[in-house]
C-alpha cells in the first residue's frame, strides 16, 4: 500500500477514515474515525453471545473464559454493518485493543485450540480472560521463583497475579493434559487478531506487542529481555517451551505490522491495502483516547479500574515501585515507560450490590406479578426496576449526610497496592438503624479511597501529576462518584466526553500506523476530543476523606490482610 500521503504531501480523497477495534470483557465496539477531521464519523458495537449466555464460565470457582467464535462473529458483524453505511473499502486503517492478559493455547499456525472441532467446547482451550483467577495458587508459585531470580523480573511489576500470562498457562497445562499435549504455544488475545488478520501462520513469527509483553509476560529490555529459559524451565519445562515460541522483540502499538490478507479483506469488507496496527491492551488505548501525557493520571473506570501514567526510567531510578504500579517499556505511548496501577473492582463493586437488591425483585416479586400480569410485561419491569436501583440511591445519598459506615472494596481482591488476591470486601459500623443508601455510599467511599491508596502512595514516591483525567461509564453518569474522587484525591478531576473512548485510542494507534501522523502525540492532540465536566476538590470534604481514610486503613488491617507476616510488615510499614 502506498503511503496515504502522496509526493505532495497530500492525502487521497479515498479512503481516508480509519479504525479503532476495542475488545472489552463484553463487547466489541468499533470507532471510525476522519483523521482529518478529528470527527468520529460512526460507532457500531456488538455484545459477546456465548458470553452473555454465561457459557463457558463458573463465578464461583473463579473461571471466567471466552470463545474465540465469539471474537470473530462480532468482528465481521461490525464490520458489515459499518460497510452497509459508509460502503465497502471505506477504513484504510485499523487497530485492536483487548483486555488482558488474556491468552489462549494455540496450535503452531496460532490457531486457539477451541477453533479445533476436538476442542470446541472446552473451556481450556478458550481465551482465559483477565478476571479469571483460577490460577492464584500457580501465581503465587510463579512469583516465588521469579524473585529469587537473578535478575529479578517482578522488580517492575511486583507480585504476580492470578490475572498475568505465565500463572494463567501454568494452571491451564498442569490441569489438562489434552492442551498441554496439542497447545504448541499460548498467544494474547491483542496480539492472536492482528496477526491474524494480516495472515500470519506460524506462531513463532507472531508479533506481540509492547503493552502486554511488559506488563504481563514481563518482558524487559533494560533486564535483558524475556524472563531467563532456566527459571521458567525450573518451574514447569513447559514454560521454556512457550518462551522458545515468543521469537521476535515486541513492537509498540501504533507500529504497522502490514495490511489485511484476501481472507480478511473479504470477510470484513475491505481492501487488501488496509494497513492493520499493533495490538494493545485496552485501557491502555484508552488513555491514549483520553489524551495522557506525563503530567497527567488518566483512571479508566469499568468492571475495574485501571490508572495509567507516563514516565522514565531517570525519573523511576533508585525507587522500588512494585507494590504501588507495574512499569513496562514502550507501553500505552511509545518511547515511555509506561505506569499501570488500579483497582481489580470498581463497576464490579456496584454491579455486585445491584444484583444483591435484585434478588427479591425477581424471587419474591415477579412470581406475584406473573398471577396478574403477562410475562413479557413482568420481565420489562423487573428489568427497568433493577437498571434504576444504583441511580435511585445516588439521588437518595446527595439528599443525607455523610454516615459513618466503613467500607472496603476488595470484592474482586486486591490488585494495588499490596497485591492480595485473597482480600475480600467488608462493611463495618453497621447499626439496625442503616439502611441500603447508607450501605451505598460505604461502597462508593470504599471505592474512592481504594484510589486514594494507590494516589498518594505514587505521590510519596515523587509521581505527582497534576490532573486526573476519567474515562468510562461510571464517569460520564456518576457526578458524585466524581466529585468524592476529586475531594479525596485533593486534586482536579476531568470527563472525557468520549462514550467509546478505548476504541478511539485504538483509532489513533491505526491512524499513526498507516501514516496519518508523524508520531502518536500528534494523533492524539487532532482526534483526542473534549471534557465533559470539570471537578474541583472542596476543602471541607478534602479533610472528611482524610478522616475517613484512616478508618478505611484501620478496617483493612483488621480483616484485609491475610498471614501474620503480612499483620507484622504492615504494623511496622504503616498504611501503604
Amino acid at each position: 500500500m502506498r503511503d496515504p500521503r502522496d509526493g505532495r504531501g497530500v492525502r487521497p480523497p479515498r479512503p481516508s477514515l480509519v479504525a479503532g477495534v476495542d475488545y472489552g470483557s463484553d463487547s466489541v465496539r468499533v470507532a471510525v474515525v476522519d483523521p482529518a477531521s478529528g470527527g468520529t464519523v460512526l460507532r457500531v458495537s456488538r455484545r459477546y453471545p456465548r458470553w452473555a449466555a454465561g457459557e463457558f464460565c463458573d463465578a464461583r470457582s473463579n473461571r471466567f473464559r471466552q470463545h474465540p467464535l465469539d471474537h470473530l462473529e462480532t468482528l465481521e458483524g461490525c464490520f458489515r454493518e459499518i460497510a452497509d453505511q459508509l460502503g465497502d473499502a471505506a477504513v484504510s486503517a485499523l487497530a485492536i485493543d483487548a483486555t488482558g492478559s488474556t491468552p489462549a493455547p494455540v496450535d503452531r499456525r496460532g490457531v486457539p485450540l477451541a477453533l479445533l472441532e476436538d476442542f470446541a467446547d472446552d473451556p481450556d482451550a478458550m481465551f482465559w480472560l483477565w478476571k479469571d483467577r483460577t490460577s492464584a495458587a500457580e501465581a503465587r508459585v510463579i512469583d516465588d521463583a521469579l524473585s529469587a531470580a537473578d535478575p529479578d523480573h517482578t522488580q517492575f511489576q511486583g507480585t504476580y497475579s492470578s490475572e498475568w500470562w505465565w500463572a494463567k498457562i501454568l494452571h491451564g497445562v498442569t490441569t489438562n493434559e489434552r492442551v498441554r499435549d496439542q497447545a504448541y504455544s499460548w498467544v494474547e488475545h491483542a496480539d492472536w487478531l492482528p496477526n491474524m488478520l494480516v495472515g500470519g501462520g506460524d506462531v513463532e513469527q507472531f508479533r506481540r506487542n509492547a503493552c502486554t509483553a511488559g506488563h504481563k509476560v514481563l518482558y524487559s529490555e533494560r533486564l535483558g529481555g524475556m524472563v531467563p529459559a532456566p527459571v521458567l524451565a525450573a518451574i514447569h519445562p513447559y514454560l521454556a517451551q512457550v518462551r522458545a515460541t515468543f521469537r521476535t522483540p515486541p513492537v509498540p502499538a501504533a507500529t504497522r505490522l502490514g495490511t489485511l490478507s484476501p481472507e480478511w479483506a473479504e470477510r470484513l469488507r475491505l481492501s487488501t491495502d488496509t494497513v492493520v496496527g499493533a495490538g494493545s491492551l485496552d485501557a491502555h488505548a484508552g488513555g491514549v483516547g483520553a489524551g495522557i501525557d506525563t503530567r497527567s493520571l488518566v483512571k479508566v473506570m469499568g468492571t475495574s479500574t485501571v490508572d495509567l501514567f507516563l514516565t522514565s526510567y531517570d525519573a523511576v531510578e533508585g525507587k522500588d515501585l512494585r507494590r504501588l504500579c507495574g512499569l513496562a517499556e514502550d507501553s500505552i505511548v511509545p518511547g515511555h515507560l509506561g505506569g499501570e496501577t488500579g483497582q481489580a473492582a470498581f463497576g464490579d463493586l456496584f454491579a455486585w450490590y445491584a444484583r444483591l437488591l435484585s434478588w427479591p425483585l425477581q424471587h419474591v416479586l415477579a412470581p406475584q406479578l406473573r398471577a396478574v400480569l403477562p410475562e413479557e410485561e413482568v420481565a420489562g419491569i423487573i428489568a427497568r426496576s433493577g437498571a434504576a436501583l444504583l441511580g435511585a440511591l445516588e439521588a437518595e445519598v446527595l439528599q443525607r449526610a455523610p454516615g459513618d459506615v466503613v467500607a472496603l472494596d476488595w470484592v474482586n481482591g486486591r490488585r494495588y497496592p499490596d497485591v492480595d488476591e485473597s482480600a475480600s470486601a467488608a462493611v463495618t459500623r453497621l447499626r439496625i438503624g442503616h439502611d441500603a443508601v447508607d450501605v451505598y455510599r460505604a461502597l462508593v467511599e470504599s471505592a474512592v479511597l481504594g484510589s486514594k491508596a494507590i494516589h498518594d502512595g505514587l505521590a510519596a514516591a515523587g509521581l505527582v501529576f497534576d490532573r486526573v483525567i476519567l474515562v468510562g461509564g461510571i464517569a460520564r453518569k456518576s457526578p458524585f462518584i466524581c466529585q468524592s474522587i476529586a475531594d479525596a484525591l485533593d486534586t482536579e478531576v476531568l470527563v472525557h466526553q468520549e462514550e467509546e473512548v478505548c476504541a478511539a485510542g485504538a483509532a489513533m494507534y491505526a491512524a499513526t500506523a498507516a501514516g496519518f501522523f508523524d508520531a502518536l502525540p500528534a494523533a492524539q492532540q487532532r482526534l483526542r476530543g473534549e471534557f465533559a465536566a470539570r471537578y474541583t476538590p472542596v476543602p471541607a470534604q478534602v479533610a472528611r476523606f482524610e478522616a475517613k481514610f484512616a478508618e478505611y486503613v484501620a478496617a483493612g488491617r483488621l480483616l484485609g490482610l491475610v498471614g501474620e507476616d503480612v499483620r507484622a510488615r504492615a504494623a511496622s510499614e504503616g498504611p501503604w
